[in-house]
């Protein structure tokens, strides 16, 4: 019997091996080459924080897929895998600090 259980991961990366480097190299710039006027998206922590907040669920990984889904889902044009998985990211590293 196996007893390794292993949980669902949250990602929005493509899971293609050809495809990967291109998307992590993109991920990586997004988190760490642009400046925040060049990224894809604009966080505003002040609304972020009253979501979190008054969100009723309790996982912080489930939280930051719904506000990335629901943030390009009104920013289509700036939408990609690599930014919804950098914006899921910067959110869940600033709200994990809380």
């Amino acid at each position: 019997m196996n007893d390794n259980k292993s949980t669902p991961t949250f990602s929005f990366l493509t899971n293609e091996y050809s495809e990967l480097d291109s998307s992590v190299f993109l991920l990586n710039l997004y988190l760490n080459g642009y400046n925040a006027s060049n990224k894809p998206y604009k966080i505003d922590y002040n609304t972020l924080l009253v979501s979190y907040h008054l969100w009723e669920g309790s996982d912080l990984d489930e939280f930051c897929h719904d506000q990335a889904l629901g943030y390009f889902l009104f920013n289509p044009l700036n939408d990609s895998a690599e930014a919804r998985e950098a914006f899921s990211i910067e959110i869940r590293e600033f709200l994990s600090g809380l």
